[in-house]
């Protein structure tokens, strides 16, 4: 545009200077106010074609800004929704990773602990009217420590106290008691396992029992307590 405007000051100069060339030589001898007068009829017109030309030139320079931001705040937007949606794919992650590391925790922490099994539980013999009973546990899970055995009802040949220290993997402990010293044989007994597992963290088992007619414990119910 302003190409076009140099075109077109150059065609006015050029015609006025055209029309009025014999008249230069008279510009030396007017007056001020009538030399005044003639420069500003002549270039009056071309002040106000150039100031229309910048007015039309400087709308566009907006329209171009205008359209440059407007591409700028679409690219802001769809630089604003892949982040969203960077954050929630982070964020996932976050969460996979944080479940598969709570996995591998319960995981590692049931690694580490002992497995106890009741193998056989009830009456061993009988002499006269003192019937003995036992109860075999089977350790095949990881070595535990600091054993200690409770039943409820307490039977009192199997106090609070009755510890094994070291109870390896693939051994097998006994529990004795007879009704002569402890009374009639209880016909629903619970046994409650206390220990420290490999990792020495507290490790609790509970197992729940019926008496049969046969004088035979049958386990209902066991649970790992923590």
């Amino acid at each position: 545009m302003t190409k076009f405007g140099i075109a077109i000051t150059v065609i006015y100069v050029a015609v006025i200077s055209l029309f009025r060339w014999n008249s230069f030589s008279e510009l030396a001898t007017i007056p001020l106010n009538e030399f005044g007068d003639f420069f500003a009829g002549v270039f009056g017109p071309l002040m106000l074609f150039w100031l229309i030309l910048g007015y039309m030139q400087q709308q566009s320079e907006l329209r171009q800004n205008t359209r440059a931001l407007e591409l700028q705040a679409d690219e802001l937007k769809k630089s604003v929704e892949q982040h969203k949606e960077l954050v929630k794919a982070t964020r996932e992650q976050v969460q996979a990773d944080l479940k598969s590391l709570e996995i591998e925790e319960i995981r590692s922490l049931r690694e580490a602990h002992p497995h106890f099994t009741i193998t056989g539980a009830g009456k061993g013999m009988t002499q006269g009217d003192k019937k003995t009973f036992n109860i075999h546990i089977l350790n095949s899970g990881q070595p535990a420590s600091g054993v200690f055995f409770t039943t409820e009802p307490e039977i009192k040949q199997i106090p609070k106290n009755s510890i094994v220290h070291y109870f390896e993997s693939g051994k097998r402990h006994k529990l004795t008691w007879d009704t002569h010293t402890s009374g009639e044989a209880p016909s629903e007994l619970k046994l409650i396992i206390n220990c420290k597992d490999s990792n020495t963290a507290n490790y609790t088992k509970v197992f729940h029992m019926v008496l049969d007619e046969n004088d035979q414990y049958h386990l209902t119910d066991s649970a790992w307590v923590s």
